[in-house]
C-alpha cells in the first residue's frame, strides 16, 4: 500500500488553531503498521459525525493526524479547535467546554459559549482526554450520544454540530481497568479507534525520517549549502534506539546533532557527545535480552557506547553478550 497523495497535499486550508508547521511531524514510512493508521485515517476523515478516538505514545504525532483528520473532512472548511484537558482548572472545565449562562457562578457576568458550541461546523479536538474528570467524562458522554450540551446553570440544552476527535498517550482500556476511565464512554470513542505506532516499532522508517528532520532543519542551524549526510554508524544507532518520546525526540536530536556538527559536511557518532543515553528508554535490567544487547552494540559499534546508550554498565553488557553464547552453545550441543 502506498501513501494517498491526498494525505501530502498541503493545499488544503489550513485549521482555524494551526500547527507549528516546524515541528509537526509529516506522513513519512513504509511501516505497514503505519500504513494501516493512515489508511483508517483517511476512511474515518469522510465520515463527518464519527467520533474518532487517537491512541498513542507521547510524540508520536497524535495532535498532527487530528489536524490532517480535519484537512480531510467534509468540515475543513469550519473551525478546528483543540483543547489540552490536562491543562484546564477543574473547576471551570465544565465552562471552557460546555458554556454557561450568566449568573451560573460568583464570577459569571456574562454568559460565554464553550468550544462544543463555538466550534459548530467544525471539529474539536479533545488531547490528554484520560485526563478530564468523572463529572466531564459523564457530560462528554451526553454530548456524543445527544448530540446536545447544557451550558453551566443552563435549564435548557443546546444542539451541536461538532466533530469530535478524542487523542490519549495511555491506552483508555488501561485507565478503565484501573477504575479512571468511564467503560460507556470508552465504547463510544472505541468504535473509530486509530493507534499510532511508537517509532521503536517502525524502526524501518528512521532513515527517511532522519532525511526528512535534516532537509527542515539544516538552514536554521546555519547549513547554507544543504543538509550534511549522516554515517552508516550513526544511522544505524538512530535505529537501534529505543525513543521514549518518538518523532519528538528524533527532530530534536537531529537540530542538536546539526548545532554541534557546526557546519561539517558528514554528521558522525561523535557528534551525539554526551547525549547518547538520551536516545533509550532507561534500562531496567530484567527488562534487557541478550538479542536486545547485542543489537545495541552492534548498532553502537563498541560495548562502551552501547553501555552508554543503556544506561547500564559496560560489565552488564559483557554479561548479556556471554548469556547468549552460553545459549548457543548449549542448543548447538543439544
Amino acid at each position: 500500500m502506498t501513501i494517498p497523495s491526498h494525505l501530502l497535499d498541503t493545499s488544503r486550508p489550513a485549521p482555524t488553531l494551526s500547527y507549528r508547521p516546524d515541528t509537526a511531524p509529516r506522513f513519512v514510512g513504509t511501516d505497514p503498521t503505519f500504513l494501516a493508521a493512515l489508511d483508517r485515517l483517511e476512511r474515518y476523515a469522510r465520515h463527518e459525525h464519527a467520533v474518532v478516538l487517537i491512541e498513542g505514545e507521547s510524540g508520536t504525532g497524535k495532535s498532527f493526524f487530528a489536524q490532517q483528520l480535519h484537512r480531510m473532512s467534509p468540515r475543513a472548511r469550519g473551525p478546528y479547535q483543540c483543547v489540552v484537558l490536562s491543562t484546564l482548572d477543574d473547576n471551570l472545565a465544565a465552562s471552557d467546554l460546555f458554556g454557561h449562562v450568566r449568573g451560573a457562578y460568583t464570577d459569571a457576568r456574562n454568559s460565554r459559549l464553550g468550544c462544543f458550541s463555538s466550534g459548530s461546523g467544525g471539529t474539536l479536538f479533545l488531547d490528554e482526554i484520560g485526563k478530564a474528570s468523572p463529572s466531564v467524562q459523564r457530560k462528554l458522554l451526553h454530548a456524543i450520544e445527544r448530540r446536545e450540551i447544557w451550558p453551566v446553570g443552563s435549564d435548557r440544552p443546546i444542539r451541536i454540530d461538532v466533530r469530535l476527535v478524542a487523542a490519549s498517550n495511555v491506552p483508555l482500556a488501561e485507565l478503565v481497568a484501573s477504575g479512571g476511565f468511564l467503560p460507556d464512554l470508552l465504547a463510544r470513542l472505541n468504535a473509530f479507534r486509530i493507534r499510532i505506532p511508537p517509532l521503536r516499532e517502525r524502526a524501518g522508517d528512521i532513515p527517511a525520517l532522519v532525511e526528512q528532520f535534516l532537509d527542515a532543519r539544516a538552514a536554521q542551524c546555519g547549513y547554507t549549502a544543504g543538509a550534511p549526510s549522516m554515517e552508516a554508524r550513526l544511522l544505524r544507532l538512530l535505529q537501534a534506539a529505543e525513543w521514549p518520546n518518538n518523532l519528538r525526540q528524533l527532530d530534536a536530536t537531529v537540530q542538536r546533532l546539526l548545532i554541534d556538527a557546526d557546519g561539517a559536511p558528514v554528521l558522525t557518532f561523535s557528534h551525539l557527545g554526551d547525549d547518547i543515553g538520551e536516545l533509550e528508554a532507561p534500562a531496567r535490567e530484567q527488562t534487557l535480552t541478550p538479542a536486545r544487547v547485542r543489537q545495541v552494540v552492534e548498532a553502537a559499534g563498541s560495548k562502551t557506547d552501547a553501555a552508554r546508550l543503556l544506561g547500564v554498565t559496560r560489565q552488564t553488557i559483557h554479561r548479556y553478550l556471554t548469556r547468549e553464547r552460553d545459549d548457543e552453545t548449549r542448543l548447538g550441543d543439544g
